[in-house]
């Protein structure tokens, strides 16, 4: 249940700013007939976007073919739509499949809705308050956007170091090697007892 609330709320607001940036709207034509699916790690929550020239529908109950699988956890996702210079490329802990051209134009035509903000909250509200208001919003999403950087750093930190419940980069590396090593191993042990043979 929480989750339909979740992606109806989604939907309603990635549409409500769509329709305030026509261009992203008319953008949305490159995606018409595409399937994306987000898949956010450590809450198993999933749902699907059906991209249109009218908008997008979201579904959270879709299990058929996608073109695109976009996979992270909500802190990575939300940071690589929130800082400006990060990629799919620059985010190691976000996984891509499928057609990853789809996946990096959405992401830049997320980045680029060019909402005037503070012009529409001063029809309701008038010009002075739709400038403080947009004033503290820019301060708060640079706030928000270190905090998120803080927090991943020091999630991955207790992780890593006080529970050990994921292994260090060095860790992975190492490993990595050590099975390198054995396939080799195995592949000249194979070879050994094929010439025995």
């Amino acid at each position: 249940m929480l989750n339909q609330i979740f992606v109806t709320t989604l939907e309603t607001l990635i549409n409500q700013a769509l329709r305030l940036d026509p261009t992203s709207l008319h953008a949305l034509t490159t995606f018409a007939g595409k399937i994306i699916r987000i898949e956010i790690s450590g809450i198993d929550f999933n749902f699907t976007l059906f991209p249109d020239n009218q908008g997008i529908i979201i579904l959270n109950d879709y299990e058929g073919e996608v073109d695109v699988r976009i996979k992270g956890a909500p802190f990575t996702l939300l940071r690589l739509l929130l800082q400006h210079d990060a990629t799919f490329s620059n985010t190691p802990d976000v996984t891509v499949s499928g057609e990853m051209n789809i996946a990096q134009e959405l992401l830049l035509m997320l980045k680029g809705l060019d909402i005037d903000w503070e012009e529409q909250i001063a029809q309701w509200l008038g010009e002075v308050p739709a400038h403080k208001l947009g004033t503290l919003f820019r301060e708060s999403q640079n706030d928000t956007t270190e905090r998120l950087n803080a927090l991943q750093n020091n999630s991955s930190e207790y992780l890593q170091d006080k529970v050990r419940h994921l292994p260090s980069r060095a860790e992975i590396e190492v490993f990595f090697k050590m099975v390198e090593t054995l396939r080799d191993d195995v592949e000249r042990l194979e070879q050994r007892v094929q010439r025995l043979l």
